[in-house]
């Protein structure tokens, strides 16, 4: 009985049985499922998203869209949501002035304790430490600013 040959792999070793993803284990959402969702996360980001409406946006069963956003992206939709959120957070933490409570509200969260529990697991420090840390790098002079791109040193040059 010959091999299958779809079963070899590239170096013409055939894998155990154990061994073997199903398609079903090794799908993960097409290239028009991804954008689709992505669509859906940056107009709504900032109010409740359930697994089940970004499911249904892309014509699957939330168990089955769960498993292959993580295949495709490698983090649950949970996770992921949770990420755009902090960095969301981040960019408003940066530039406004608006409180912890104010930028919870507008990053899809419902209170601040909340927020500070996800910023401080995903960032590593509190939402004000991570202001006052990156406030203050941001109001040093610009011979002294290490983090600065070197397109933004060149135009500091030129404007000086």
């Amino acid at each position: 009985m010959q091999p299958d040959a779809g079963a070899i792999d590239q170096n013409g070793v055939m894998p155990s049985a154990s061994t073997r993803l199903s398609y079903r284990d090794r799908a993960g959402l097409c290239d028009w499922q991804f954008k689709r969702v992505m669509a859906y996360l940056s107009i709504r980001i900032d109010s409740a998203v359930r697994v089940s409406d970004l499911a249904a946006e892309v014509k699957l069963s939330p168990s089955h869209f769960a498993r292959a956003f993580t295949i495709r992206l490698g983090l649950s939709p949970y996770s992921f949501i949770m990420k755009l959120r902090i960095e969301r957070a981040s960019a408003l933490l940066l530039n406004s002035d608006k409180s912890l409570t104010e930028i919870a509200f507008n990053c899809g969260l419902s209170d601040q304790a909340h927020f500070s529990r996800l910023f401080r697991r995903f960032v590593g420090m509190t939402p004000t430490q991570w202001r006052r840390k990156h406030l203050t790098a941001r109001a040093r002079p610009s011979s002294q600013n290490d983090n600065i791109g070197h397109g933004e040193q060149d135009l500091l040059r030129i404007s000086a």
